[in-house]
């Protein structure tokens, strides 16, 4: 059918599913905001992306009816916006929506002045409710349209002071704007012990329902109890990871996790599924190998990159955004399985038995009228005849005979989001020991330097890449902080000096273009980006860690690497602040993991080799333990161009390999294998707590 809207030339997958929508739909923009101005009409703004299941259900009810869409075209300018092109916009309407109903979503409806400034709003409405809200709208706008524009007013007002810039630091950072080692660890544990009152002791994750993977949540548990002993913290994060690797969340026949759950027990899940989750928990997935290796990680790790590769993967080099819930006109179809799919799929007794057994099929995994989900029992084992099982299970459902059509796959690729599956791929491919994924990873970083940046502006990165073209809008704070992050990844991944210098140059982009007039937070869009009704910053990690607990964490990364000073201050400015304002660490585990770099000594370890395979043997022995608090480098006789910090480190006399550990300019003894260099920083982090320099440092 044709487009029968202003839709039609779009490339973002959710705009052109509402090109055919009876409602005068028009993209974001001057057109549209001239229109409502020149009509003096109310806009309504209608926010969601692709693969929302509650986006398609209005879809269905309100904007395919034409009696609504009729009702809708007379009174206001209508726009769509796919709130993955736009994040600023839909955080500032989101702001609005949840400070006038206590509660947001998606779909994301408001209705604004000409002008933008939001007056009413609300998430998915039934046909008759959101058109009788309309109605009473219009009311109040024609006959009392001074406090219409009073109330408008105040509510912009109030988005704009949720983003102000955090206050000053409080107790216990009130001595020094930079509270020793001790003062900051001591901080973080009050703020954690807040946070384990809302720990699901059984579950894993946060009490009650639904429940959101958080991925950066498990990562930093998992860091923190491995660092300072804290066993309760291990072992929610260990129970957290368990509960999502064995629950319904995770697709255990095709690979990849879903959204989030709608019960407690990570059992039945909102079946999209997002590049961000997915590439974060490949991140997680890593950090609980070196700490708690299990098979189920690996296993787990295997799948989402099996899925990635599958499903998201672009010709670009980067990654594509998300996959439906929704195929044959109903949420989860594709995911389900009967009693009658089990059969076909597996019509050996054998196969069929490994999966009742091993996922109480038709009992603990039943989810409704016959429908199973699998969810794994915690004593199942995973052994050749389960895998094999699951593998035939998913030819089966991709294949003809199971009458199922694949999910829509969003093929727009964000910037920030391939980003996180560079970091991710990157990690969980040292962690694991598979190589592919750490070429897959580089691949991935080659579009952030080439294809991501805008034509005529290679220093500035995009939103979004597609191969029909697009909008060249400029990405916002955290495509920066997630791209700066992916590409130190890599250099630690391969000691490459180009991802280390393409990361410093970015961030020197970064602060010229995000940088507030503190000089202490980032924008969330650049200086002269599109001015919105208000101007918002990251702050808060959600489903996303903040932008600026990424960019502070960067910064110190990078403060360390090329020894800028400067740079490392700002961090610690931007993590004290931040951290003296939060009662417990439920949504700053991303800023408390910074925080854990800041309070335990940080490292930098020079490896001196005579050539590059010798420095890569090297790399890999450091790869097969944990690294965090540690910035490793690598100098062979030929490098040029390396931080001041790392000369005259050079292979012994023989031209054997040399490990030099440094804290705060101080370095240790040279010594001769990476065993020997954990141990110097072991000993630094054990001297830190008493103020005495460990045995042979100088």
């Amino acid at each position: 059918m044709p487009a029968t809207n202003a839709l039609a030339n779009s490339t973002s997958p959710y705009l052109l599913q509402h090109q055919q929508n009876p409602v005068q739909w028009m993209p974001w923009g001057d057109e549209a905001w001239d229109l409502a101005k020149r009509d003096n009409k109310l806009v309504i703004i209608s926010i969601g992306y692709s693969a929302c299941h509650w986006c398609h259900v209005m879809e269905e009810e309100t904007f395919e009816d034409s009696d609504a869409a009729a009702f809708m075209n007379e009174h206001f300018v209508c726009i769509k916006v796919d709130r993955e092109e736009r994040p600023d916009v839909d955080q500032v309407y989101m702001d609005a929506v949840q400070l006038m109903t206590q509660r947001g979503g998606w779909p994301l409806n408001c209705v604004s002045l000409p002008d933008g400034r939001p007056v009413w709003g609300g998430t998915y409405f039934p046909r008759l409710q959101w058109l009788k809200a309309l109605e009473r709208v219009l009311t109040v706008w024609r006959d009392e349209r001074g406090k219409v524009e009073d109330y408008a007013q105040h509510l912009a007002l109030a988005v704009q002071g949720l983003h102000e810039p955090p206050m000053q630091p409080a107790s216990p950072w009130d001595q020094d704007q930079h509270p020793n080692q001790a003062s900051l660890l001591d901080a973080l544990r009050a703020k954690l012990d807040a946070w384990k009152s809302t720990w699901d002791p059984v579950h894993g994750g946060s009490l009650g329902a639904p429940k959101f993977p958080l991925p950066a949540q498990a990562s930093f548990l998992v860091r923190w109890g491995a660092e300072l002993n804290d066993t309760s913290a291990q072992a929610h994060g260990v129970r957290t990871l368990a509960g999502l690797e064995a629950g319904g969340i995770h697709d255990h026949v095709g690979g990849g996790f879903a959204r989030y759950s709608v019960d407690e027990r990570w059992h039945v899940p909102h079946f999209e599924k997002m590049l961000y989750d997915n590439a974060q928990m490949l991140s997680t997935l890593a950090a609980a190998q070196q700490t708690n290796p299990r098979p189920e990680w690996h296993r787990a790790a295997k799948g989402i990159v099996a899925f990635l590769l599958r499903e998201l993967n672009s010709p670009s080099g980067g990654f594509m955004s998300a996959m439906d819930a929704d195929s044959d006109g109903e949420e989860g179809t594709y995911y389900v399985w009967r009693e009658d799919d089990l059969n076909a799929a597996l019509p050996d007794s054998e196969g069929a038995k490994a999966i009742r057994q091993a996922f109480d099929f038709g009992g603990s995994s039943h989810w409704e009228d016959g429908k199973n989900v699998l969810k794994r029992l915690p004593d199942a084992e995973v052994g050749k005849e389960l895998n094999n099982a699951l593998q035939r299970m998913s030819r089966w459902r991709d294949s003809s005979a199971s009458g199922r059509s694949k999910p829509g796959i969003d093929d727009k690729v964000l910037i920030g989001w391939t980003a996180l599956a560079v970091t991710g791929l990157a990690k969980a491919g040292r962690a694991f020991s598979e190589p592919a994924w750490v070429d897959r990873a580089l691949k991935g970083g080659q579009f952030l330097l080439n294809l991501a940046r805008i034509p005529g502006r290679t220093d500035l990165l995009r939103r979004s890449w597609h191969a029909k073209g697009g909008p060249e809008t400029e990405g916002f704070a955290e495509d920066y902080a997630f791209t700066i992050e992916a590409l130190l990844t890599l250099h630690q991944t391969t000691l490459a000096p180009k991802w280390r210098e393409e990361a410093r140059a970015l961030m020197a982009t970064a602060m010229d273009r995000f940088l507030d007039e503190s000089g202490t937070s980032f924008w969330f869009t650049a200086r002269d980006g599109e001015r919105l009704f208000a101007r918002n910053r990251s702050v808060e990690d959600s489903v996303l860690p903040s932008a600026n607990a990424v960019m502070a964490a960067n910064l110190w990364k990078l403060g360390w690497a090329w020894d800028i000073p400067t740079w490392r201050d700002l961090a610690q400015t931007m993590v004290n602040q931040r951290l003296a304002n939060v009662t417990n660490l439920s949504h700053a585990s991303a800023w408390a993991d910074a925080a854990l770099d800041m309070g335990l000594p940080y490292a930098t370890i020079a490896v001196a080799a005579n050539n590059q395979h010798a420095l890569q043997r090297a790399l890999s022995a450091w790869h097969q333990a944990p690294s965090d608090g540690c910035w490793i480098d690598g100098t062979t006789p030929e490098s040029v161009n390396k931080p001041k910090w790392m000369e005259n480190k050079a292979p012994s006399s023989t031209g054997a390999t040399q490990w030099y550990v440094c804290v705060d300019g101080a370095c240790g003894l040279p010594c001769d294998s990476a065993k020997e260099a954990r141990r110097q920083v072991r000993s630094w982090r054990q001297a830190s707590n008493n103020s005495e320099w460990p045995h042979g440092v100088r």
